[in-house]
């Protein structure tokens, strides 16, 4: 996503965007316009720089709690787009303490030598290329936070959409359920797929309100997907995040949602992967273990790429696991593969598990999963992700 995307404030000229000693919570980028940063000593303002479009300020603000040392205004009309100091603040918490260290060593020098002066010996090509290095990581992080700047508004002004793929029962290919899967329709750059955006959104937090969105909405659509299937059991699956795993009010907000929308708790399967679990085994296995006595179902997706299977399964509570089509797609060409299947479809029946195969794209594979007694399928030869129309 590039800033020319995203939501801008205007600025007047000599305007003030901030004033030393005000408490700083964000940082800005120059879009267009000019900015200048004053200060002020015995003799009047003195003018530390001026900053041209494509530049951040007061990015200090978004590590420190210290109040401004400068005041910012504008020399022209000007464009800014704020970046809140919440979305540093998770992806500093999930960081490398050896990280969060650096930045705070970082900060003090920045507070102790506002000038940043070069140190002494630094030779002109030094300099040059850490500037250019500096440029280029300030350049990968504003572009992150530029993303997770839209993701926000996005939420706000209803730009994402819900895409359903249907899932199938082997004996009969008739439609069993759904798997809710998200898609974001930028105004301007159009489709941005799930992966260009779902990873950031973990790391920022921005997860959990993506994920309550995602709950919100397949309940809502319930009674039009249960119109949708004749099967005797059928369901909606909705992914969970790690972070909304680690949540402290997830249980509450599911209960609260299928309420609202009078949607059966048996009917909502709530997929994970095995990195939900892996990284707080006991939280994870406290929280899911109240999600299936209140009656939703769980389901474990992309079994067989994660870290530690086997132990996973027999330690929480799953009751459908999901074949990854890493395995699926080559199964009929592949000893391997074919053999991972084979094996995971008898080890899941007999732990009293139902499988989902993702991936089918053939008839052949279909054939030759459900010879396997696997007991649903899921990809392009039954349908490919829809919205509600």
């Amino acid at each position: 996503m590039t800033l020319d995307k995203l939501d801008r404030k205007h600025f007047g000229k000599d305007q003030t965007i901030f004033t030393e000693g005000d408490a700083g919570n964000c940082a800005y980028i120059i879009e267009s316009g000019e900015v200048e940063i004053m200060h002020s000593n015995a003799s009047g303002e003195q003018r530390l720089s001026l900053l041209q479009a494509g530049e951040l300020f007061g990015e200090v603000a978004l590590l420190d709690l210290h109040p401004r040392t400068a005041s910012a205004r504008t020399t022209q009309d000007s464009v800014l787009i704020q970046i809140e100091r919440h979305l540093v603040q998770e992806l500093l918490e999930r960081s490398d303490p050896i990280l969060r260290h650096l930045l705070q060593v970082i900060l003090e020098r920045f507070r102790n030598n506002p000038a940043h002066d070069v140190p002494h010996g630094s030779s002109a090509r030094q300099t040059q290329d850490n500037e250019a290095s500096r440029r280029e990581l300030q350049g990968a992080a504003t572009q992150k936070l530029a993303m997770a700047h839209g993701i926000t508004r996005a939420l706000n002004q209803n730009e994402f959409e819900m895409y359903y793929q249907p899932i199938c029962d082997l004996k009969d290919d008739s439609v069993a359920g759904f798997e809710a899967l998200i898609r974001w329709h930028h105004p301007t750059e159009g489709m941005i797929p799930p992966m260009d955006f779902l990873w950031l959104a973990e790391q920022t937090g921005q997860i959990r309100q993506l994920g309550l969105w995602t709950l919100e909405r397949a309940s809502r659509d319930w009674a039009r997907l249960r119109g949708m299937t004749q099967h005797p059991q059928p369901f909606v699956s909705v992914n969970l995040s790690a972070r909304q795993l680690t949540g402290d009010n997830l249980v509450e907000d599911v209960k609260a949602i299928i309420a609202r929308h009078k949607m059966p708790p048996e009917s909502l399967k709530l997929e994970l992967t095995e990195t939900v679990m892996v990284e707080q085994p006991a939280l994870a296995m406290n929280i899911l273990s109240r999600l299936i006595e209140l009656g939703f179902q769980l389901a474990l997706d992309d079994y067989g790429t994660g870290y530690s299977g086997l132990d996973n399964l027999q330690r929480y509570p799953i009751g459908t696991l999901k074949l990854d089509r890493a395995f699926v797609a080559p199964m009929l060409t592949s000893k391997q593969s074919l053999e991972i299947v084979r094996s995971s479809i008898a080890l899941a029946h007999t732990l009293g598990m139902s499988v989902v195969a993702e991936g089918i794209e053939t008839r052949e594979t279909r054939d030759a999963l459900a010879e396997l007694g696997c007991d649903y399928g899921q990809g392009w030869l039954f349908g490919k992700p829809l919205p509600l129309v």
